[in-house]
């Protein structure tokens, strides 16, 4: 992992040097960026990138790591629940957050996944990042505890965000309408998710 520099004009940059490499995932997807286009974008050299970074994949930790910093905090604020909220309520929330933080950014995410089968770097910051996402969604829906059917509720809530990650990184890996994750379209993913999720929990099916 790279060493973040002391001077405030290594500091400019590095941080022109990632937000060129994250705009190019956003718009040509990891494997079609070029270290030759992020050196060009941020105003670098290619030694000056290659004295931060190994190769392509260690651009991409950084870059994960920063896009965490940046988001995360946010998302984290937004989950919060809150004691007066119904369960139905908190359950469309949090399905509309998942689906809006991990569906607007495609490429950037799919290049996390993906890359995180062969990178333990990208790999464990994805699992650390998850883990404490995971804790938010279970804390704002165990403020409804009494009214989730399941035997354990504890359980019920891990499930209900395993579920909607399973959904949603099948669907940033193969893209939307594709065969292999239902063929489905984003708003029609997103209200089968919550239907799916309130049956779970409540027993119950808004619109049944």
């Amino acid at each position: 992992m790279y060493k973040p520099p002391q001077q405030q004009r290594s500091r400019e940059s590095l941080e022109r040097i990632l937000e060129a490499a994250e705009q190019l995932i956003r718009e040509r997807g990891f494997d079609a960026m070029t270290i030759a286009e992020v050196v060009e974008r941020s105003g670098s050299s290619v030694g000056s990138l290659y004295a931060r970074f190994r190769n392509k994949r260690g651009l991409l930790q950084a870059v994960q790591a920063r896009y965490v910093d940046r988001v995360e905090t946010a998302l984290a604020a937004a989950m919060t629940g809150a004691s007066d909220e119904r369960l139905e309520d908190c359950v469309d929330r949090l399905v509309g957050l998942l689906c809006d933080y991990l569906l607007n950014e495609p490429e950037l995410f799919r290049a996390f996944i993906l890359e995180a089968v062969f990178d333990p770097r990208i790999r464990s910051q994805g699992e650390s990042t998850s883990g404490a996402r995971r804790d938010r969604v279970t804390q704002a829906l165990l403020l409804h505890r009494d009214r989730i059917v399941h035997p354990d509720p504890d359980l019920a809530a891990r499930w209900f965000y395993t579920l909607c990650m399973a959904v949603l990184r099948e669907r940033i890996t193969f893209g939307e309408r594709a065969e292999l994750s239902g063929a489905f379209d984003d708003a029609t993913m997103r209200t089968e998710l919550s239907r799916t999720a309130q049956a779970y929990l409540t027993g119950e099916t808004r619109g049944a």
